[in-house]
């Protein structure tokens, strides 16, 4: 089966006039974020008598808390790809599934150093195939093992094209990061919602039945 090829153009062409448009709403989420970590220093040196108990059991509340914003996020961005006007409290809709979602973060992350760890390509390759399970997991399937077998069908065929996004993307924010992490108020949402039209493009070019959820 031949696949056609990721258009970055069609993927810009939706995000940048998105953020543009909407971009109060997604600053407000990225200050969401930053306000909980001045929270998180502010309870971590107030309650330095505790030692590391609380130290960790504040970082991971914290990591909890991200997870559920960034699965949120992710939720406003198919929004917009979808026509839809998300609002602010969709943001925080999916905070529940905050525990499940960095599991799999942190397990994708396990895969990714691992691989680097071996000879560098087995990571990167990696990292492409299973860089959407972030996005099988905001439609709905909570199964992990199945969001990275889906992620994998999804960017058969595409991983190199990817890997290149995400490696231009990776830069955007570093370079957003020099700019006194004001940038990222730019680069982050902005990553967001080109990642989304591109999941939107490999999604619509598998078959129907691949991603369907199975039947209990």
């Amino acid at each position: 089966m031949k696949h056609s090829p990721i258009s970055v153009r069609h993927a810009f062409d939706f995000a940048w006039p998105t953020l543009k448009k909407h971009l109060g709403l997604f600053s407000t989420v990225l200050l969401t974020i930053l306000g909980a970590w001045v929270v998180l220093e502010i309870a971590v040196i107030a309650g330095q008598r505790f030692g590391i108990l609380l130290w960790t059991v504040m970082h991971l509340a914290f990591l909890i808390f991200v997870a559920g914003v960034e699965l949120g996020l992710l939720q406003i961005c198919r929004a917009f790809s979808d026509g839809k006007v998300p609002a602010f409290a969709d943001t925080f809709a999916h905070l529940p599934l905050g525990p499940k979602f960095l599991a799999a973060q942190i397990l994708y992350l396990l895969m990714v150093v691992i691989g680097l760890l071996l000879l560098v390509v087995p990571g990167v390759y990696l990292g492409g195939r299973y860089a959407l399970f972030g996005f099988r997991f905001a439609d709905g399937e909570t199964n992990l093992l199945r969001c990275f077998q889906q992620s994998a069908l999804l960017t058969k065929g595409a991983t190199t094209g990817l890997l290149c996004i995400l490696a231009a993307l990776l830069v955007l924010n570093v370079l957003g990061a020099s700019l006194l992490a004001l940038g990222l108020f730019i680069t982050v949402p902005l990553s967001f919602l080109i990642m989304t039209d591109i999941y939107r493009q490999l999604t619509a070019r598998a078959p129907a039945d691949s991603l369907r959820k199975p039947q209990p």
